[in-house]
Parts: C-alpha cells; sequence; structure tokens
C-alpha cells in the first residue's frame, strides 16, 4: 500500500512545476508591437516538456530541455530542483546534492525543494539530514502538501529504525489529511510490533471504515489476531487473503508463517 518516497517526491514536483501557466516565448516590446523574446515564458515552456520528458523517462531529452531552460533562466532556483531530481533519477548523487543545493542558495523558502532534497539524502541514508529537511519543508509558510512530506518523513524514520518518530509522523500525516487512509495500515504494522494492540485494532477498523480490504489489511488483522491469540479471527481473515488474493506476496507470507 505505501508509495515510495520518491513516487511520491516527483508528484511534489510536477504539482510544484506546473502551476505556471506561462508558456508564451515572445512578448510585444511596444515600439511598433514588434515581438520581443520572453526567456521566462520560454524557460517555463522548457521545463513543461522536461516533466513531460522525464515522465516518460526519456532522460536525453529532458535533460536537453532543462539546460535549455538554464540558458534562458540561469538564476531560477525551481529549474535547479528539477535538474537536481533528474540527476537523482539517473544515480549522479554528487551532481543531484550539488544542485538541490543550488537551488536552496537561490530559493532557502521554497518546502518543495526541501522535501525533494529530504528524499534524495533518505536514499542516501543520510537519515538525520534527511529529517531536518522534511521538517524545514513543513515549516514553510503557506505550503500545502504537509501531509506528504510528513508521510515521507515517517517513511525514512521507519527505514532508519527510528519506529517511535515514524509513528508520529505517520499520525501527524493522517491528521493533516484523513483521505489517506492506507496510513492506517502502516500505523497497525508499527503498533502491532510496538505491541500496542489496541492502537493497531483502531488503525484497522479506521482503515475499514473508508476502504475495502486488500492484502496489507487483511495481512495485519492476520497479524494482530496471531499476536493476540485470537486464533477464529486469525483464521478468517487467513482465508479471506487465500481466498481473494492468493497471488500475494501477504498470502506468501501467511503460508510461510512470516508473522514478524
Amino acid at each position: 500500500m505505501r508509495q515510495t518516497i520518491v513516487i511520491i517526491s516527483f508528484l511534489f514536483l510536477l504539482s510544484a512545476c506546473v502551476s505556471s501557466e506561462t508558456t508564451v516565448t515572445t512578448k510585444k516590446s511596444g515600439a511598433g508591437n514588434k515581438m520581443a523574446f520572453d526567456p521566462q515564458g520560454a524557460a517555463d515552456t522548457r521545463v513543461k516538456l522536461a516533466i513531460l520528458y522525464l515522465q516518460k523517462s526519456n532522460m536525453q531529452q529532458a535533460k536537453e530541455n532543462l539546460e535549455k531552460a538554464l540558458e534562458y533562466q540561469p538564476d531560477d532556483a525551481n529549474i535547479y530542483r528539477i535538474f537536481a531530481y533528474y540527476y537523482q533519477r539517473v544515480n549522479e548523487d554528487d551532481k543531484a546534492e550539488e544542485y538541490y543545493k543550488k537551488s536552496l542558495s537561490l530559493n532557502n523558502k521554497n518546502a518543495d525543494t526541501y522535501n525533494n532534497y529530504g528524499t534524495f539524502l533518505c536514499q542516501q541514508e543520510r537519515y538525520q539530514e534527511a529529517d531536518k529537511a522534511f521538517l524545514t519543508a513543513v515549516e514553510q509558510s503557506a505550503y500545502s502538501s504537509v501531509a506528504n512530506t510528513y508521510e515521507n518523513a515517517a517513511v525514512c524514520a521507519e527505514k532508519a529504525g527510528v519506529m517511535d518518530k515514524a509513528l508520529f509522523y505517520y499520525q501527524y500525516a493522517l491528521s493533516h489529511n484523513p483521505n489517506k487512509s492506507y496510513l492506517n495500515l502502516s500505523l497497525a504494522k508499527l503498533n502491532i510490533n510496538q505491541k500496542d494492540y489496541n492502537a493497531a485494532r483502531l488503525n484497522l477498523f479506521n482503515y475499514q471504515k473508508k476502504s475495502q480490504a486488500s492484502p496489507e489489511s487483511l495481512w495485519q488483522w492476520i497479524r494482530l489476531s496471531y499476536a493476540t491469540e485470537k486464533n477464529a479471527s486469525l483464521n478468517k481473515y487467513a482465508g479471506e487473503l487465500l481466498e481473494q488474493f492468493p497471488e500475494s506476496q501477504q498470502a506468501l507470507d501467511y503460508l510461510n508463517h512470516e508473522y514478524y
């Protein structure tokens, strides 16, 4: 159920970059209505093209358009952020970090950049730096993607093995966006691991209120039933899992008795 932080980061990047509607590359100069080159409009157009190419994994065309965008607007923090993501995608980590830092040097108030930089740092297993970047993102005024960044922070904290912090961040993400009902499954998993079974049960009930059964939700019910020695409940949910999702990884884990 959980989305990867790379995907989440890219969604942020797209929402941040496509928000500009300026695609005009020329503008009236006033004298005789002559048309003059509009570098900002040209850069915006190149950025949008680069994003489309990134979506299609056409990395060469994405890079060419980003290079053109920088020619038109060499001090545009957003272009550097997207270029950083490009380098992240092609595993040129030194370049990615250089461009994230350049973007922040040009605009140190951009929450999207902090969020994306945080995902990059987490991938590099630089967990404390990533956590700081995520928290800086949510501290920015008028930032509308707070829930997504808290989710990123939670995934990263879980990866780092800091489970108390992961629980805290998942709860914050859910409180900022209750429609993220799938986060209840992440919370249930952690609460079962922490032996907080009442909290896990509440998480699973909250998930059921808004979402249909999934391999992961049934698996967490199975784990909770196993941990609390509820054999009837375990058999019930195991039967549903094997009947509805026999090819799932969760079904295989159940058959192998890999509850933890």
